[in-house]
């Protein structure tokens, strides 16, 4: 899939980007007028942002054919997976969080009465639905660029190295759980503070911001998220502890069974990406003193400070979904090697 992910993505943004470089209408960002200044490419002129897409959409057309090769090149495998981060997290921003976590929640609070069901209309729009756009073809880019590298790994060990699988396994599984703690003290952290405005404490705001929030019944959204960056934090552990491994025995039909390893690390890595955008764009924001946020959010240490650490989070949590796949992966070469049949001489 990540395949023609990748070749329909570059195909199509050579030519749509081409055709907004030479002035043509449809140009997803702001190009350099009146408008958002969210992403990295929204004070580009259009023209110029055209023919920069254009160009990324060649050099990831050119990079999808060298990865064809087995096994490719670490070279290429490596600039894939710089190319891909930079479509899928430097270019986009806030907006493909807002479409995985803010979405679902506003449904909820929509249903609730607690927000206009209109405004959730409003975020279904072309630059928006361009950053999904950009973020799935950078994904996919870039998973083509990990597993070239980690085939490239593969068969520059000996087929009787039987130690190589292990010590791989051993290695990801401590640079793993390193990355899970960071990738669950941080949703806590986050979590703590939304959940306690919802509670009535002002945790890190003033009780005249809070009341501002109470007012504008943004507290539940709030309580909300917090719960999302909960429920990421618990499912997070999985890529450390055996349940991650096994299908606990509450899931009907699947209980027992081997979880296959790209599942969670797909999953995680999936939300890796807006996690990291969003929190790149925040950082940005901060550093050149924009708002963003509720209006007197900069003033409000608890409104703004958590949001810091996405960056860090958003990467914690792609290392430690890596780490997860290398550690599975070799555990399985492990298992066949160990099962294969060997020789009663050795020679």
């Amino acid at each position: 899939m990540p395949w023609w992910i990748a070749t329909a993505w570059s195909v199509g943004y050579l030519l749509a980007g081409t055709a907004w470089g030479l002035g043509a209408s449809g140009y997803p960002f702001s190009g350099g007028g009146a408008g958002p200044r969210a992403s990295v490419m929204d004070p580009v002129p259009t023209q110029v942002g055209g023919w920069i897409l254009a160009g990324a959409a060649a050099l990831a057309g050119v990079l999808v054919v060298l990865l064809a090769r087995r096994p490719a090149a670490r070279a290429p495998a490596a600039v894939a997976v710089l190319v891909g981060v930079t479509l899928a997290v430097v270019l986009t921003d806030f907006r493909v969080l807002v479409f995985a976590a803010y979405l679902p929640v506003m449904a909820v609070a929509a249903l609730l009465g607690h927000v206009d069901p209109h405004i959730m209309a409003t975020m279904l729009i072309w630059p928006n639905i361009n950053q999904m756009v950009l973020m799935v073809a950078g994904a996919s880019v870039a998973s083509l660029g990990i597993r070239g590298l980690m085939a490239r790994n593969r068969a520059g060990e000996t087929k009787t190295d039987d130690a190589a699988p292990g010590l791989r396994a051993a290695t990801a599984l401590r640079v793993g759980r390193w990355a899970t703690g960071v990738a669950v003290v941080v949703p806590v952290g986050y979590a703590i503070t939304r959940i306690g405005w919802f509670a009535g404490v002002p945790i890190g705001i003033s009780p005249s911001f809070m009341q501002r929030l109470v007012d504008a019944h943004a507290a539940p959204i709030g309580a909300g998220l917090g719960g999302v960056a909960l429920l990421g934090a618990v499912l997070t552990l999985g890529l450390v502890r055996p349940w991650g491994e096994i299908w606990p025995r509450w899931v009907p039909f699947l209980r027992g069974r081997a979880i296959p390893p790209r599942l969670p690390a797909a999953l995680a890595i999936a939300i890796s990406l807006p996690i990291m955008s969003a929190g790149l764009m925040y950082v940005r924001k901060q550093l050149a003193g924009e708002e963003f946020g509720a209006t007197g959010a900069e003033h409000e240490p608890g409104a703004w400070v958590p949001e810091m650490f996405f960056p860090v989070w958003g990467a914690a949590l792609a290392i430690a979904a890596l780490a997860y796949l290398h550690r599975r992966t070799a555990g399985q070469e492990l298992s066949r090697r160990s099962t294969r049949p060997r020789g009663l001489v050795s020679g």
